[in-house]
This record gives C-alpha cells, sequence and structure tokens, in this order.
C-alpha cells in the first residue's frame, strides 16, 4: 500500500527499500518497467492516491508473496520476496480490465 500511497513514513530505506534491484514491472500498457524508471517516475510525479480492492495475499513459499488487487480499472498482480529479512517488490503486472 505504501507505493500506491506514495508514503515513505516507516518503510525501511523508504520507497527505494520496497523495489528490489532486480524488480520488472509489465505495465498495463504494454511497457516494460525497471526499478530505476519507477523511482525516476515517482521522484517527478506528485503523490496520488489509488483506491485499491479485491486486496488478496497468497504464500507461495515462505520468502514469496503473490499479491493481487485492483486499482484504477486494471488488476494487478506482484509478487513480492523476503530478502536480507525484509520484503521487496520483484514482479508486477497490470491487466486493463476493460471496464
Amino acid at each position: 500500500m505504501a507505493l500506491a500511497d506514495r508514503d515513505p513514513r516507516g518503510i525501511e530505506g523508504g520507497l527505494e527499500g520496497l523495489l528490489a534491484d532486480d524488480f520488472v514491472e509489465f505495465g498495463s500498457s504494454g511497457r516494460i518497467w525497471t526499478r530505476y524508471a519507477i523511482l525516476d517516475l515517482l521522484e517527478r510525479s506528485p503523490s496520488a492516491l489509488v483506491p485499491i480492492d479485491r486486496f488478496e495475499i497468497a504464500r507461495l513459499a515462505d520468502d514469496v508473496t503473490l499479491v493481487t488487487y485492483r486499482a484504477a480499472g486494471t488488476n494487478r498482480a506482484s509478487v513480492w520476496v523476503r530478502r536480507d529479512g525484509r520484503w521487496q517488490i520483484r514482479f508486477h503486472q497490470g491487466t486493463p480490465t476493460g471496464d
């Protein structure tokens, strides 16, 4: 939720700390985003709240979790991994719903 809210308070390392070095996103537009492209976007864009619903978490392994939710007319899925004792997003995909 911190990424959606763009609120770094209480996050070790700020928003940068949430993104794995090998992060990749397949955006709803079809664009492929890297960690550095997302950080640049977050730095340049004003903060905006994004309503989220249908939020679910599924543990895939001890250190791997799948997070799914819907936001801004897009179904979203993220794979989070625990590295060095903290959770980071490794992969994200957005698929437009057509709504």
